[in-house]
């Protein structure tokens, strides 16, 4: 199986490489990547059965990542499986990937034990997502009606806004309006009864956004 990773640490592309290269033949890693700009450009020249990419790739250039990254990849490599390997643990965020079309999402805490069973359920066909990512999609599923509930848009919003950009630079890196991104700031933080940018970074940080 031809394999291309992605993550913006150094080390966590060791780990993945060595994890894999652990199965002997079974994997062959054609490519690695460090941001959406180079993810994107080696999948256009490099063919692959599976993509294992992290979620959050922040890096100078502002290129694409998270929602807006996936979203793209799957309209450009409709066939391709992709899994995510991500420390964030926002239920919307989560059910945003699976709106785009992810194949699976695992835990980079529970890497170690869930990447092989991730590949091996993704192979067969069907959608797996670790289990806290689980347990977390259905609590969210319960209180899906209640306030506070954002859309996976408006907090891909609040994640970027905790990051530092501003509404031009989230608006050039989503590929959305001003007008729109400055729409889903003010509905998040309305439907979070947040005032001020210090309230908003501590939500983030609090509920898995950072």
């Amino acid at each position: 199986m031809r394999v291309i990773i992605s993550d913006d640490h150094p080390v966590v592309l060791m780990g993945l490489k060595a994890a894999l290269q652990s199965y002997g033949d079974k994997f062959r890693i054609v490519g690695e990547a460090r941001n959406g700009q180079e993810l994107v450009s080696l999948l256009s020249r490099e063919p692959c059965d599976l993509l294992i990419t992290d979620f959050s790739m922040p890096d100078d250039q502002l290129s694409e990542d998270g929602l807006s990254m996936l979203a793209g990849l799957r309209k450009s490599h409709p066939q391709l499986s992709i899994l995510v390997l991500t420390m964030l643990s926002n239920p919307a965020l989560v059910q945003g990937m699976l709106a785009v079309g992810v194949s699976g999402v695992v835990d980079k805490m529970a890497m170690t034990r869930e990447l092989m069973l991730a590949i091996d359920v993704i192979c067969a066909g069907r959608i797996y997502l670790s289990e806290r990512t689980r347990k977390q999609i259905e609590e969210a599923v319960m209180v899906s009606d209640e306030p506070g509930s954002m859309s996976p848009r408006e907090a891909e919003v609040v994640r970027f806004l905790a990051q530092g950009l501003t509404v031009s630079e989230i608006a050039r890196r989503t590929g959305r309006s001003v007008k729109t991104v400055s729409q889903q700031k003010r509905d998040a933080m309305r439907k979070l009864g947040l005032d001020g940018d210090k309230q908003l970074y501590d939500y983030a940080r609090s509920n898995g956004l950072l």
